[in-house]
């Protein structure tokens, strides 16, 4: 599988602050900018705000954006956009809101809603120019093609990939960490170790790939429960920042397994949150894979077997608190449905062992 990441990268403490110092890449004059309202409550969207605005752009805000973000958001985003003849669009958020952003900036030059682009290069012109400010450390969606979105009709989560849908550039400031949850640190930290390790797991792995989900992981099992411990670390902060890039990189150039099968399926039908379910589900679905993966688990990191390996995942989640899957509460009637949708991902044919509905079915009714 080739390598590719068109996307512009600045990997630096404080680089938020010297946004406008970039944006001579651009010739827009008109900018979208898109954030979550846990994310209003902090300093971030003013101070990117007025970086755009030193580099002579308007902005039009959109600070509505939902975790697990929801199709009608996305096409509500985009008829604004639209109607203001936007040509720049800005997301400064977690996984939500970067996916969101993403597909905005797909459709403001495309016709029609969301749900007509589901699936891979569907979209006849290349996305706007979208500048991707991730504020947690673990969605990489700052550096791939894919934006996944909820549909609550069919009570799914859709993706939507393309070319032309990467990020022109990613602005990765481990400085934005300072106002992230400790909690969250845990589950989105959780949720990089879980893209590095399904990339090197995963069929569709290949050497740079390796490469660089083997560094993500390297840096996350030495710095992530320091940082869940002691958040003002800035030597953690910025390794696990660094990380979750690095693990984005990676899978968006290979893919992600079974794990993701899972909480994906889960997350469109409850609304729980993308890193918890990760954080939460990694653990027992790579036991369940053991055999069948004992070989790329056991090449991660020097010296540490599969067994090994797998210990370290479960003393990571155990440290950061993470609960147990009985504490999501989560319906046993819907176990069926889970299943058979986690066997219909994409990302399903990526998993070396071969997984059915049934093979789902199985790790739910074990937790």
């Amino acid at each position: 599988m080739p390598f590719r990441l068109p996307t512009h990268v600045v990997l630096e403490p404080g680089s938020v602050a010297e946004l406008s110092r970039y944006m001579n890449r651009f010739t827009a004059e008109r900018a979208m900018l898109l954030y979550d309202p846990g994310l209003a409550k902090t300093k971030w969207p003013a101070i990117v705000r007025a970086q755009l605005n030193d580099a002579g752009i308007a902005v039009v805000e959109f600070d509505d954006i939902e975790p697990n973000p929801r199709v009608e958001t996305v096409d509500r985003a985009a008829r604004i956009a639209r109607r203001a003849d936007l040509n720049l669009i800005v997301g400064i958020g977690g996984g939500s809101v970067l996916d969101a952003a993403k597909a905005v900036s797909m459709l403001i030059r495309n016709r029609g809603d969301i749900l007509k682009y589901e699936g891979r290069n569907l979209f006849p012109e290349p996305a706007a120019p979208f500048i991707a400010i991730p504020t947690t450390c673990g969605t990489g969606s700052e550096v791939t093609w894919v934006s996944v979105l909820s549909d609550p009709i069919s009570r799914r989560k859709i993706s939507i990939k393309g070319d032309g849908m990467f990020p022109a550039l990613a602005i990765v400031d481990a400085d934005v960490l300072e106002t992230l949850p400790t909690t969250l640190i845990a589950q989105t930290g959780i949720d990089a170790l879980t893209h590095a390790v399904e990339t090197i797991i995963g069929k569709p792995a290949n050497p740079v790939s390796d490469v660089l989900a083997r560094e993500a992981v390297q840096l996350l099992v030495e710095h992530l429960p320091s940082l869940v411990k002691t958040p003002a670390n800035s030597v953690a902060r910025e390794a696990v920042m660094r990380a979750s890039t690095l693990a984005g990189m990676a899978f968006g150039n290979a893919d992600v397994g079974a794990v993701h099968c899972l909480s994906e399926s889960i997350g469109g039908l409850t609304d729980l949150g993308h890193g918890l379910l990760n954080a939460v589900l990694i653990a027992p679905v790579l036991t369940y894979e053991l055999e069948a993966i004992r070989e790329p688990l056991g090449s991660i990191l020097p010296g540490i077997n599969a067994e090994a390996m797998l210990k370290i995942i479960r003393d990571i989640v155990t440290d950061a608190g993470i609960p147990s899957f009985a504490f999501l509460e989560i319906d046993t009637n819907l176990y069926e449905e889970l299943s058979v949708q986690a066997a219909q991902n994409g990302s399903n044919q990526s998993n070396r062992k071969t997984m059915s509905a049934a093979n789902y079915r199985q790790i739910l009714d074990s937790l």
